[in-house]
Formats: structure tokens, sequence, C-alpha cells
């Protein structure tokens, strides 16, 4: 009998693997069950694709993911994007120079790279969660050779509630949304991911059932964190992790047990085999 849901889209930390990218033996387990029943897994999630490879390797195949929070939708070795949304240029100066006025750590990301222009510890922690070596490059010449997909400012915490009201100001005048995500690993400072104001999990997600050809109804997704509303709004199926903020919650179909209960193999075996 013929699988109702075709597709599984899964955000990545808090979902299906812990702040250091490992996967539960039981998570791992219904990854391969998926595999064998002939339904697609695709990742989704706000983090660049070389800052998740270790969660990549784990795949029981090689498929298209959804990276940088949805401007980016390639293969696991991007050497082959579906679709992109880089930051324009223009905007690019105008970024850099609210970070040098501010004495902000900038990080820019194209693809492939990860580019800052000095080394600095906070870019060197950011570094070191996702596994990704950066790349000194002058930013004025970089963004001339080749698409910056994000930008990223590392906030020590303790500055949050001085820099947020600049940002969200900044973000509205110029068409960009300024993200604010923390790793659980390191509660002491604050990623503010930088993209277009159009960038949505969901938007990537209807490019990649383009692609591949599929429905949306035909897609089940599960999320646990705010970014993923767009994505569990756009897919046939949405289940949300049971610690999932409410604003996720109201818009999931089911509720699955957190993380640290296997919440995602449960899911799955719940709803899609």
């Amino acid at each position: 009998m013929p699988h109702k849901y075709k597709l599984l889209v899964s955000d990545i930390d808090g979902t299906l693997a812990d702040g250091s990218g490992v996967i539960s033996a039981a998570d791992k387990k219904a990854l391969v069950e998926l595999h064998r029943a002939g339904i697609k897994v695709s990742l989704c999630t706000g983090r660049p694709a070389k800052g998740c490879q270790a969660v990549l390797q784990k795949m029981p195949e090689d498929g298209f993911h959804v990276f940088f929070d949805g401007a980016l939708v390639c293969n696991s070795d991007q050497t082959q994007v579906i679709y992109s949304r880089p930051i324009k240029k223009e905007l690019l100066s105008e970024i850099c120079v609210l970070a040098h006025e501010r004495g902000l750590t900038l990080e820019l990301f194209s693809n492939t790279h990860f580019y800052v222009e000095h080394e600095h510890t906070l870019a060197q922690i950011h570094s070191d969660l996702l596994k990704f070596e950066t790349t000194m490059a002058v930013f004025s010449a970089v963004c001339q050779q080749a698409p910056m997909i994000m930008g990223c400012l590392v906030i020590p915490a303790a500055d949050e509630n001085e820099f947020k009201p600049v940002l969200v100001d900044f973000g509205v005048k110029h068409h960009l949304v300024f993200s604010w995500t923390q790793n659980p690993t390191r509660t002491d400072i604050r990623l503010v991911n930088i993209m277009m104001n159009d960038v949505s999990k969901g938007r990537a997600l209807g490019a990649l059932c383009s692609y591949l050809g599929l429905g949306l109804e035909e897609v089940a997704a599960i999320g646990d964190g705010t970014n993923d509303i767009s994505l569990l709004s756009a897919a046939g199926l949405a289940i949300a992790m049971q610690n999932a903020p409410p604003e996720l919650q109201a818009v999931a179909d089911y509720i699955t047990p957190d993380l640290n209960h296997n919440g995602f193999a449960q899911a799955v075996h719940t709803h899609l085999l």
C-alpha cells in the first residue's frame, strides 16, 4: 500500500539532533526505516550546508535540503542549487557599515564559505559550534565575487536588549529580517542571522516540492522553533515537538514528544510508516 506522504522535511537542532549534532539511536533507525519505505527526507535548517555536515553524513541517502532558514535549497555538497535568495549587493555595504559603527562582529556566508574580516573570539566560537572553518576576506571585495546568502552578527547575550531595537529598525528600513537564535551549549551569545525579508522555510519548501514534482499535500514537516512556522503551515502534515513555543504548536496537526524522548522517531512511526 503506497504511503500518503512522500517526503518528510525536518528541522535539525532540537528536532532531529542536539546542539552537538548528535542523533539518538532511535531517531537514526527511523531515518533508515523511512529510506526503506521509499519516503524521502530533507533537512530544513537555519545552518549553512557546511555547518551541518555531521548530520548530513548520517542521512541514509543524499538528497536536497533547505539551508539558511530557506535562503538556499541544494544537495549536501552544494553542487546542485535549485533555489537561492541571496542578500542584495547594495544592502551588504549598509550591513557592513552598521556592524562597523556599532562595533559588532559580522560574518558573511556564501553557498560554500564562511567569511570574516579579522579574527575575533565571538566568530571563533561560532565557527567551533558549526564545525565550519572561517575564511579571512575583505568584505567589500568578496561581496563582488560571490552572492552572500546570509549575514550573521555574534552578540554577547548581555547586549541583546541594547541592540535588538536598533536591528529591528534597520531591518524594516532595508527589507531585511534579523532572526535571533542561540545554541543551547553557548547561552552566553546570541546569533543574529540576516537575510532578505521574503526568505522563509515555507517558501523554500515550495521550491523543493516543485523540483521534486510533489504536491505540498504529500509532505510532512516537523520542527520545534518559530522559524518553522512557515514550514509547518505549508506542509500537508504539520508536527511540532512538545517543547515548541505556543505559536508553532498552534499551526501543528500533531504534537510529538521532545528530542530527549525521541519525538522524531515517534512521529515517524505514528504518522508516516
